[in-house]
């Protein structure tokens, strides 16, 4: 049996199979509607039940490497340390702005320290990430970026398939 005997030839059977898809259309797209208004019910009874102050909201994750500016800084008496540790952190896209020995001078014990502004909190999280368990400090800096000071127990970054997504 051909389709045209099925669905008869002509303008008739044209415009039945319009309205056909016209129709399932309108239904799937009313569908969709009402399941947008019940969503938007279920998000509103969970912000509502999550006014805690004690708890701090999680902050938003930097999304890519390429956006964090990182200073790379070596307080270890071990000669190109943080070179080598800038090239692998700019092989993984983060954009490295200064390699050099602690301008601070301090003694760093552990892995090393996260040291970063107010506005930085985000980029700190991602690159401690990549780097593993430095210590964080928070400091009155007021441009975006993050110094990694390299400590005298580091002896790698965190393989990249190791490495947490947010």
């Amino acid at each position: 049996m051909s389709e045209d005997a099925y669905y008869g030839s002509g303008s008739g059977a044209r415009s039945r199979r319009r309205r056909a898809v016209i129709t399932v259309l309108l239904v799937l797209l009313l569908l969709f509607f009402a399941l947008w208004y019940a969503m938007s019910y279920i998000r509103a009874d969970q912000g509502a039940g999550s006014t805690s102050a004690s708890v701090p909201a999680r902050p938003a994750c930097t999304s890519s490497p390429q956006q964090v500016q990182v200073n790379v800084y070596n307080a270890t008496n071990r000669d190109g340390l943080a070179a080598r540790v800038a090239a692998q952190l700019k092989d993984r896209g983060f954009v490295v702005k200064t390699v050099a020995n602690d301008p601070k001078k301090r003694t760093v014990t552990g892995r090393g320290e996260l040291r970063y502004g107010t506005g930085s909190f985000a980029d700190a999280q991602l690159v401690l990430r990549h780097t593993g368990s430095f210590q964080r400090i928070k400091d009155s800096r007021q441009r975006r970026t993050v110094d990694v000071v390299v400590g005298p127990e580091f002896t790698r970054l965190v393989a990249e398939d190791k490495v947490t997504t947010c």
